[in-house]
């Protein structure tokens, strides 16, 4: 995990499934807990499954609850398919890079 002020970036690389998930969610649910924003940059994910998106949900409630947000950034063609496929792409937010997700959380905080 990488603190960029009050922001945890967390970079999520190779495959994310039934047997790699309950294992990032161990890692990352104290991080989704502090109640701030938790950006997960997925720019190494290569493969995503059910379980992986039930992940993003469940970590995007816990942030929620704690004052927080969950944002994904620089996901691979292929994820944003399933997460597209699964209607997900309206209920988690996503941006094209980490900077981008930075920029805008900054705009946020100033607006």
């Amino acid at each position: 995990m990488q603190a960029r002020g009050n922001l945890a970036v967390v970079t999520v690389s190779g495959e994310l499934d039934i047997d790699s998930a309950p294992g990032l969610e161990a890692d990352l649910a104290p991080v989704a807990d502090v109640g701030r924003p938790l950006i997960l940059d997925l720019a190494g994910l290569r493969f995503c499954d059910c379980a992986g998106l039930s992940l993003f949900l469940r970590l995007q409630q816990r942030a929620r609850a704690a004052g927080g947000s969950l944002h994904l950034a620089a996901l691979t063609p292929r994820v944003l398919r399933v997460i597209t496929a699964a209607r997900l792409a309206d209920v988690l937010p996503i941006t094209a890079s980490v900077a981008d997700t930075v920029a805008a959380l900054n705009e946020q905080a100033a607006g």
